[in-house]
């Protein structure tokens, strides 16, 4: 789908009055495609639907899914709850926040590396690749800017591992834990790595050459073993149910997480990532419609795992998919053209 049909199509999806009965027609015409996804969505009122069509090893459970780079989501709130609970400027420097910090990138800020905008190298290395943070931060350290920090848009994994690492270094607790412990709203689902993980929940993988033509849970697949290396924290590989994920965007977005002013800073359109019609927030995207309306949304994926999340600001609704390859997108397009059933006619 072009960003043309794309942008008509979340046009009249911001029409929409999102009663329960279009929510679940939306979900449910994915079944007629064979996916292998679980979709969901919930509305401005607050209501809730899932559809799945996995097979897990323990029946009735909510999937566990890879949420790939939507963990820049979640990463980017947790920045801004360390930072409001801190007193920490968004303006504050790698210099003030992390010891050790080479001369080059030490004035590169929080804000910055949320809007990828610092120039920080974009990968060190294989997700799959056991590294720790002292040798995570070593490599991205020693590693030249791709562009001077400020000056444009450039897309970093690392970038995000570095703000994971300043969340850790500035709090005292794990990344992971940070998360769960201090962030999550208490009784939600949890969003994470190994505390999020049940290996009887998780979706697997297709058979393909990139899984040695195995079904390979995600914990194998998409992090190498029992837990990710810091190739990964921070910027992809985080785990939660579909529900998860919309009641953390919707505690996000309401303002249980961090405050209004905070909120209404992450979802603006920092930055142009270079075609002009999309723009990234903090740990999102921001798309500007020709009608008015905003779309807010993030995906990700590792050729094994897909998902991919859509706000749309005027209805209010969020829609949410994943799943096995790019079985995400797929859905996520057949959710948006099903829209068009409930919109208004124009």
């Amino acid at each position: 789908m072009n960003r043309i049909a794309a942008a008509f199509l979340l046009t009249l999806i911001a029409t929409a009055s999102y009663a329960d009965t279009a929510t679940r027609g939306a979900l449910g015409s994915v079944a007629a495609t064979d996916l292998a996804v679980v979709v969901a969505a919930r509305d401005a009122a607050g209501a809730m639907d899932v559809e799945s069509f996995l097979d897990i090893d323990a029946p009735q459970a909510d999937e566990i899914v890879d949420l790939g780079s939507i963990t820049k989501t979640v990463t980017a709130v947790a920045v801004l709850h360390l930072a409001q609970s801190k007193g920490l400027s968004l303006d504050a420097s790698l210099g003030e926040l992390l010891p050790d910090v080479p001369e080059d990138k030490a004035q590169i800020t929080l804000h910055q590396l949320l809007i990828h905008g610092s120039g920080i190298v974009e990968s060190t290395g294989n997700d799959t690749e056991q590294l720790t943070r002292s040798e995570f931060l070593q490599r991205v350290f020693e590693a030249p800017l791709e562009a001077v920090p400020g000056s444009a848009y450039s897309y970093s994994n690392a970038g995000y591992s570095l703000l994971a690492a300043i969340i850790e270094v500035q709090s005292g607790l794990g990344y992971e834990d940070y998360l769960i412990d201090e962030v999550i709203p208490d009784g939600a689902p949890a969003i994470g790595y190994a505390r999020a993980y049940d290996a009887q929940r998780a979706i697997t993988s297709n058979r393909g050459w990139l899984t040695g033509f195995q079904r390979r849970a995600v914990a194998d697949a998409s992090w190498g073993g029992l837990e990710p290396g810091w190739n990964l924290i921070g910027n992809g590989g985080a785990v939660t149910t579909a529900q998860g994920f919309l009641s953390f965007w919707a505690a996000f977005l309401e303002g249980e997480i961090v405050n209004p002013a905070l909120v209404a800073e992450a979802v603006k359109p920092h930055i142009d990532e270079g075609d002009g019609d999309t723009f990234y927030g903090y740990g999102l995207v921001v798309q500007p419609l020709a009608d008015g309306t905003t779309v807010l949304w993030h995906d990700g994926g590792n050729e094994i795992f897909s998902a991919e999340w859509r706000h749309v600001s005027s209805s209010g609704a969020t829609f949410f998919s994943a799943g096995r390859n790019d079985a995400a997108f797929d859905a996520m397009k057949t959710m948006l053209s099903s829209a068009q059933d409930f919109a208004p006619k124009l």
